[in-house]
Order: structure tokens, then sequence, then C-alpha cells
């Protein structure tokens, strides 16, 4: 247990540290870019984005699983997840670079951001070293390479906005930030004794990983395409400034994520064990986390909410002003992630993968469907609108209406509604 809460306590520093200088620095960039070239900017970030579950697979949570499971195949078991994810990484480079070709033929500049922030997809396949880092309660280490990678870069980040550098050169920072965050991660998988000479690719074990990850891949591409989607017809609707507008919003919006998944890190153990034992008591816990998720919708959203205005004036100047009226709006979406989150547990213990992923589909056609209609009308405010709707039928339309679900769907509506009921004890 003490190692458990130790490991936990670097996470949360790990993920505090990161995200509080990320808002800052951003802050800063957001400012010198203005809203125009940070709507560029943010536009190949969510391109490539989309992409993204190319790239990583869904085999994160399988690989940890399976280490634990059975220690002595670890090379084999990270040898084959690592080849899996440079051939995922590579699949994603080449198509979402085919991709911006066809969507944008003549804008260059784009072109080589999407270019070199999918390079830095490529790097990401070295995290492999976090699963097994995780694996064995020892996040410190995926911590002191990450974070060493993250402050050498913001300095950078800082030098280049004091030297009035081009917007190519921020893209090209964070994609060396992935880079020097994997050689952190390899120097410190070798400082424990390890070597990645030791990893072995097999056939067999990467098919047996990829039979396990599919609906989970599907999931996340559903996913990415419904958080990202809407910066990309954003652009692709109205232009450059409004997408600057809504990304800038979106940045203070985004880190707050991190609260719930470090919630859901320490109560999923416990959940899952209380299935076996009682499952009226495991009705219980559920029905509480998910109280715990609308009482942390509260405290976050609401303050940022009211105080919008002078947040973003502080972050971003008055060149930003409109996006305080976004970020009044937009800040309210993270009830559908923080209730996401803890229904993730029942899904995830129920053994409800494809019900998942039909909901993350049936969720992204709705906000497809919806952006494209209400944004050339309404503009910005189409996209939070169609945002709301889709997370509406991801979180709660498809849950309602399957029997498997059904129960789950109870206990979403009992939790939110009674959460000042909310007990400790359970």
């Amino acid at each position: 247990m003490k190692k458990t809460v130790t490991n936990l306590g670097w996470l949360v520093l790990d993920r505090g540290v990161r995200m509080t200088g990320a808002v800052f620095i951003n802050a800063w960039l957001t400012r010198y870019l203005g809203p125009e070239q940070n709507g560029v900017f943010n536009y190949a970030l969510a391109f490539v984005g989309m992409f993204m579950p190319m790239a990583t697979l869904g085999i994160d949570s399988i690989v940890i699983r399976d280490i634990v499971r059975d220690p002595s195949k670890k090379d084999l078991i990270m040898g084959s997840a690592f080849g899996l994810r440079l051939f995922g990484a590579l699949n994603a480079l080449v198509f979402s670079v085919i991709a911006i070709f066809i969507v944008r033929p003549d804008d260059t500049l784009t072109h080589w951001l999407v270019i070199i922030t999918s390079a830095g997809l490529v790097f990401q396949s070295f995290d492999v070293i976090d699963q097994w880092f995780q694996s064995q309660v020892q996040s410190k280490f995926t911590v002191y390479a990450k974070n060493a990678a993250f402050f050498f870069v913001a300095c950078i980040k800082i030098v280049l906005i004091v030297t009035d550098a081009d917007l190519v050169y921020f893209v090209s920072a964070s994609s060396v930030e992935i880079l020097l965050g994997a050689v952190g991660l390899v120097a410190m998988y070798k400082r424990n004794g390890n070597t990645i000479r030791r990893w072995n690719f097999n056939l067999q074990r990467a098919k047996e990983l990829l039979s396990n990850s599919w609906p989970i891949i599907i999931t996340d591409l559903a996913i990415f395409m419904q958080t990202r989607i809407d910066q990309v017809m954003l652009r692709e609707l109205l232009g450059d400034k409004e997408i600057g507008l809504y990304a800038a919003a979106q940045k203070i919006a985004e880190p707050l994520g991190f609260v719930p998944m470090i919630i859901l890190s320490s109560v999923l153990p416990v959940i899952v064990r209380t299935k076996e034992w009682s499952d009226e008591e495991y009705g219980k816990r559920l029905t509480n986390l998910y109280r715990v998720m609308t009482i942390l919708t509260i405290v976050m959203c609401l303050p940022i909410s009211l105080l919008s205005g002078p947040i973003v004036h502080i972050l971003y100047g008055e060149q930003f002003a409109y996006s305080s009226t976004i970020l009044s709006i937009l800040i309210w979406s993270r009830f559908y992630s923080n209730i996401g989150v803890a229904r993730s547990i029942y899904t995830s213990t129920e053994g409800l993968f494809r019900h998942a992923m039909v909901s993350a589909m049936a969720g992204s056609a709705v906000n497809i469907v919806m952006n494209y209609t209400l944004i050339p009308r309404i503009g910005v405010f189409g996209c939070i609108i169609a945002a709301h709707c889709g997370f509406i039928v991801t979180t709660f339309a498809i849950d309602a209406i399957n029997p498997k679900t059904k129960r789950n769907f109870r206990a979403m509506m009992t939790g939110i509604f009674t959460f000042y009921k909310f007990s400790l004890r359970q």
C-alpha cells in the first residue's frame, strides 16, 4: 500500500507540474502568436491528434497487465508492443500527411506543421518503457524523464518567444520534447538494470495484443475524432482567427482532465474488488463515485465559468477577450469527461468494450453532423453545442437504451441528482 500511495504521489506531481507549467507557457505562447497564428498552430495539433490512436493502438493497459501476470516474458511483451507502436506511428505519420495534402493542397505551412507534429508520434513508441515502470509501481522514473524534457523545452520556447521565432520552430520544439522524453525513458530503463537490446518482437504475441485491443483502438479513434474534429472544422468553415480564440479557451479547460484520472487510479481497484464480494455494495460505490465526479465538476467549473473574463485577460490579454465568453460555456464540457471517467470503471469491470466502442462512434457521428450544420449558422457556439450533444450520446443515451448498461445509467442519474448525499463510508 505504501508503495502504491507513493507511486500515486509521483503521478500527481508529474501531472500537476507539467499541466501547471503548460498553462503558463501556452498562455505566453498564445499571446505571442495572436488569434490567427494560434489557430494555425492548434489546427495542426488537432489534425494530427485525430490519427494518434493509430500510433498508440490502445495497448497500454494490456501491456501493463501482461507484464504483471508474467514478468519473465517482459522483453518479449515490450519488444512486441514497441514493434506494434512503431508500425502504428509510421502509419499515423503517413496517413496524416496524405490527409492534410488532400484537405489543404495549397497550404505549405500547414503541411510542414503536420509533418513535424506527426513525426513526434514515432518517438512516443518508447512509452512502452513507461508502461513497464507502471507495472513495477515505479512511475517516479517516468516523472524524472518526462519532466526533464518538459522543462528543457519550456526554456527553449521562452527563448523562441523572446527572439521572435517563426511558428514552425514552436511546433518543432514540441516534437523535440517527445524525443527527449524518449531518450530519458531509455536512460532510466538502463539505470534500473535493463536494456532495450533484449527486446524481442514476436508476431504471435503482437497478434494477441491487437486481438485484445481492437475495440479500444476504434473507441479511441472515435473519441479523439470527437474531441479534435471541432478545431479542424472551425478552421475549414470559419477561418484561423475563430479556431485561435476557441483553442485559447480550450487550453484552459483541458488541464483539468488529470484530476478525475488520478481519482480513477485510486478507486478502480477498490470498486473492482467490491464486485467480487457484494454486488449490492458495488452498485452503491458506483453511485457514490458519480456523486464525487459531479461535485468535482461543480468545484472546478463554476469558479472558472464565473471568472472567465479575468482569467482570459490575465493569461492572454485583450486580443483574446472573446475567448472568455467561449470559456464560460465550454468549461462545462468537463462534466461529461468526469462522468465518463467514472463510467469507464463500469464498462471495464463488466467487459463491455464493444458497447464503449459503439457509444463513442455514435457520439462522434452526432458531433460531426452537428458541427457541419451549426458552425456556418452560429459560429463557435455551434461547435460547443455540437460537443455537448455528442458527449450526451456517448455518455448517457446509449447506456439508457442498452439492457446491459441500464443499471449503470440509473447509477449515473442517481449520483448526479443526489450529489449532496456523497459519503466517505462508500
